[in-house]
């Protein structure tokens, strides 16, 4: 009968970079539901495709406090199940699970409250204990615990933005999702039914300090790759994290250590004065300098066309002549 044909099996992995004294890049998605709010599939299928299909490193599953058939924040036992499927899939070092939920206020907007151990309540946006976002942040004070809002600039509702974000708590917010891109009206696919002066690049404007993250808002089971229903980028999340673990990403999300992307997995570094992405540099540090070293280096999975340089709202534009890794060193006024 003779020997059977060799087979080859291929499979698509992230894109590697083998360099010295590089930055770990830890791929999350932060956002998605399943069956127990208005999404399908258990927590577990959801927790498997992140890592099995999706090849992510981080996951959280943030169903709503009060959306769905029965409501979150009114079944303990709900809670309990996603609590079990957070800690079942949990693999330090390999696959990191957040335990989150979705606080879901139609009058301050959307945000996300992620615990970085097994256990956290549900606070609900409902409850007049944490019906604000000042409310909630002094609930979660303390903990291993932080927020971040989404599709902020508009549809399904906007975020108020005249509650400062929490530094410590809240230093992200979501700029791109299913629902379209919140930094800016500019931006690529902007999202639907935006506010005047509430997209996130305008409230930088207002000094507040925030990190970038993208993430997917899948609610059919597809964390990581949101965008195959959709038919547009969704959203992910780049985390800046020497260690895999829950202590490592939280301390990277504190830090700012965070970039967004609408799906493509791109490689980014960024410095001023040698001090890393989400750094906060001192205006004038003495010395009679008036300039500061800016590098940049990005290396994308296709040919980088060109890269957007934004400072206090002005946009800058550079041709990356179509390479795949591209990079920048110049001086700029501080």
């Amino acid at each position: 009968t003779g020997a059977p044909e060799s087979q080859t099996l291929y499979r698509i992995a992230n894109p590697i970079l083998v360099e010295a004294g590089i930055s770990h890049v830890r791929w999350a998605d932060l956002h998605g539901h399943s069956q127990l709010s208005d999404g399908t599939g258990t927590p577990d299928d959801y927790f498997s495709y992140a890592r099995e299909i999706a090849g992510l490193d981080i996951a959280a599953l943030t169903d709503h406090d009060h959306w769905g058939y029965q409501f979150l924040d009114a079944h303990p036992r709900m809670w309990q199940l996603i609590r079990d499927a957070v800690k079942r899939h949990h693999q330090p070092g390999l696959f990191i699970t957040l335990l989150g939920y979705e606080w879901t206020s139609w009058l301050h907007g959307h945000r996300h409250v992620l615990y970085f151990e097994d256990r956290g309540e549900v606070y609900s946006s409902l409850d007049p204990r944490y019906e604000t976002p000042a409310q909630l942040w002094d609930a979660l004070r303390g903990q291993p615990a932080l927020t971040f809002a989404h599709h902020s600039a508009g549809g399904p509702v906007a975020t108020n933005w005249s509650y400062p974000p929490d530094p410590i708590l809240e230093p992200i917010t979501e700029v791109v999702s299913i629902h379209g891109s919140s930094e800016a009206a500019d931006s690529p696919q902007a999202i639907y039914s935006p506010v005047p002066g509430n997209f996130v690049r305008d409230v930088l404007g207002l000094g507040y300090r925030l990190g970038f993250i993208g993430s997917g808002d899948s609610h059919d089971g597809h964390p990581g790759n949101a965008h195959i229903a959709m038919g547009s980028g969704a959203g992910l999340a780049a985390i800046l994290s020497e260690e895999l673990s829950r202590k490592g990403v939280l301390e990277a999300l504190r830090a700012r250590r965070t970039y967004a992307t609408n799906g493509p997995r791109v490689w980014l570094e960024v410095s001023i004065d040698g001090q890393p992405m989400g750094s906060t540099l001192a205006a004038d540090p003495g010395g009679g300098t008036t300039t500061q070293t800016l590098r940049i280096r990005v290396i994308g999975d296709g040919p980088i066309s060109r890269v957007e340089l934004i400072r206090s709202g002005s946009v800058s534009t550079l041709d990356a002549e179509e390479q795949l890794d591209w990079s920048l060193e110049r001086e700029i006024p501080r």
